[in-house]
């Protein structure tokens, strides 16, 4: 019983982990677009490639003290989709204004892309109004 427990709080940790590995990857290739492009410093890059290694470096810790016999079972595999299912429950709650939490945060995300990228330095930080920025 103890172990089923252990394995699955090793999967809740883990799943967790690679959550924020992926965020922290995701944000490597768009730093990297914006260095290409000058949009944006080396801080951002560095920062991001910290967000996905640090993670990834915990989980394989986590994995290799559990053993390798251990995370290929049921409750492992169980703990795995907690936090991603934690995540989806959280981004279909209705927010005050009756949107889904989930488009606020996509929304925020498109607008942090964009101040990365540079996408609205070029026409003065325009509202998207004249269809010239792309």
């Amino acid at each position: 019983m103890q172990d089923g427990l252990l394995d699955a709080g090793t999967g809740v940790l883990v799943g967790g982990l690679m959550l924020s590995a992926c965020w922290g990857l995701f944000w490597l290739a768009v730093g990297t677009v914006g260095l290409v492009r000058r949009t944006c410093g080396w801080p951002v890059l560095l920062n991001s490639l910290a967000v996905s290694a640090l993670p990834l470096l915990l989980a394989s810790a986590l994995v290799w003290l559990r053993g390798p016999g251990h995370v290929s079972g049921p409750a492992f595999v169980a703990g795995l989709c907690v936090m991603p299912s934690v995540l989806l429950g959280l981004g279909l709650r209705r927010v005050a204004d009756g949107q889904r939490a989930g488009a606020h945060m996509l929304g925020g995300v498109r607008h942090l892309m964009d101040e990365v990228l540079g996408k609205h330095r070029g026409c003065g930080g325009c509202s998207q109004q004249h269809g010239g920025c792309s």
